[in-house]
């Protein structure tokens, strides 16, 4: 298969096809070598949203080196605001747009908030670029939690990256600032994560680790070591909801800022110290990796200086 850059949108994918494609069928191709989600192979017929050789052509229909396969994934935008909203663009090609989601964002609007989250900010830099599609983030964070946020241009893209998740082929990896000296440098915590049943109605929901739980397990290494604390980077072989703020409670070390794990503490910045801080994955259209990072934002950098001087008020 050759796929030409120049030709290729985040709505179109072009394929010529070589030797090695030839008595493939139309269906076999899509389903197995490019693995298209059944349900998107249906919209595509109903559409007529696959060409051959610039014509409409049956799924049975045998490839032969030298044809032209043509995919048209036409979407309606989300009907999200758009809104001109500070957007850190860390990567973007046809398939996939990755930023660096500010601290205190929502990611998608609510029913009693509209405005101010990131799908709105994301709005209007689409339309800055020409381009429709739906915002589909691949990856979830916190309304605190900074940092890397993937989404998907297309059904495709988001499919394969979603398998990608699926598979352990995606690399996320986190950097957090925990209160104590780590005094092991590197690690794994294997502890099932266990969401609490017996809470008050009233009370948010819980994790803690316990038998009981799913399983869960986490990969660190301390990147820095203060007087009161240290500089931890975790990568993620699961992705359980508060993984890492439930995980390195239990190590003893609890996120500074993180309230809700560990009340009481002093109050040196206003939310969980936590930061999305790398991603690794495969280019869905053409298949090479891609490796990116994303900086510290500044109350993050601001906490770190503070953290190096030990000087800190309890």
């Amino acid at each position: 298969m050759i796929l030409k850059p120049q030709e290729q949108t985040c709505n179109r994918i072009v394929i010529h096809l070589e030797t090695t494609e030839k008595d493939l069928t139309i269906r076999q191709l899509l389903r197995n070598h490019w693995q298209i989600s059944g349900r998107m192979l249906t919209r595509l017929k109903k559409e007529a949203g696959v060409t051959l050789n610039g014509a409409w052509a049956p799924f049975y229909h045998q490839l032969a080196a030298g044809d032209c396969l043509e995919l048209i994934m036409e979407e309606e935008a989300c009907e999200f605001k758009s809104q001109p909203l500070p957007l850190r663009v860390l990567y973007e090609d046809m398939d996939v747009l990755v930023v660096n989601k500010p601290p205190r964002m929502l990611t998608h609007p609510t029913t009693s908030i509209r405005e101010g989250t990131l799908a709105n900010g994301v709005m209007h830099y689409m339309q800055e670029q020409h381009e429709t599609y739906k915002v589909r983030f691949v990856n979830r964070l916190d309304m605190d939690t900074s940092g890397v946020m993937i989404l998907a241009k297309n059904a495709f893209s988001h499919h394969a990256l979603m398998l990608q998740m699926q598979e352990d082929q995606m690399v996320k990896t986190y950097r957090v600032f925990v209160w104590g000296q780590v005094k092991t440098y590197r690690g794994t915590i294997d502890a099932p994560i266990y969401r609490q049943e017996d809470l008050p109605e009233n009370e948010p929901p819980l994790r803690i680790v316990d038998s009981r739980g799913k399983a869960a397990v986490s990969h660190y290494e301390v990147e820095a070591v203060y007087p009161e604390a240290s500089l931890v980077k975790i990568t993620l072989e699961t992705g359980r909801t508060h993984q890492i703020r439930v995980h390195m409670k239990h190590l003893g070390h609890p996120v500074i800022g993180d309230d809700f794990y560990e009340p009481n503490q002093p109050c040196l910045i206003g939310r969980q110290a936590l930061h999305a801080a790398e991603t690794s994955f495969i280019q869905p259209r053409f298949g090479n990796r891609i490796n990116i990072t994303a900086g510290f934002p500044e109350d993050l950098l601001q906490l770190e200086r503070l953290l190096k001087t030990g000087q800190l008020e309890r």
